[in-house]
């Protein structure tokens, strides 16, 4: 997918997922009902530090690239790793997308490895897929009857 005419739509798909594994893993209740608290403590609690620190900045730029397909404070690239999470001098952060990809995977690992070992992960994950906020996670052909 991440390709010259399809780069953009690389982050707003791991944007996506970002948000559908905070919402598998955190509950919403407490401080996780706010909006963007799962989102930001996913990115917390799963990506690396320098991931970490711009957590609450990747939930802006979830909310820019989902509602309005725009990258806010970040400079979207591709292909140009020696680029990524560099600051310019205006402030704008740059993202490359092969990176964020390969972050987001590790990350997800790192949570699929935790839910592995914990009853209490996997009760809440089951309740998020069968609730109307979840859903199951896999693609199918839909046949009429």
């Amino acid at each position: 997918m991440i390709r010259d005419e399809t780069a953009f739509l690389s982050f707003i798909c791991t944007l996506s997922a970002i948000e559908a594994l905070a919402g598998y893993r955190y509950q919403e209740t407490g401080d996780t009902a706010r909006p963007g608290s799962r989102f930001q403590r996913f990115v917390s609690d799963y990506f690396a530090q320098e991931y970490s620190e711009l957590a609450s900045d990747l939930w802006n730029f979830r909310n820019g690239m989902i509602h309005g397909f725009c990258p806010r404070r970040f400079a979207l690239t591709h292909y140009q790793s020696h680029r990524h999470l560099q600051t310019s001098s205006d402030s704008t952060t740059f993202l490359n997308a092969e990176d964020f990809y390969a972050a987001l995977v590790q990350a997800s690992g790192a949570f699929f490895q935790e839910l592995e070992g914990s009853t209490e992960l996997q009760e809440n994950f089951l309740a998020r897929l069968n609730s109307s906020q979840g859903g199951g996670i896999a693609v199918g052909p839909v046949e009429a009857t």
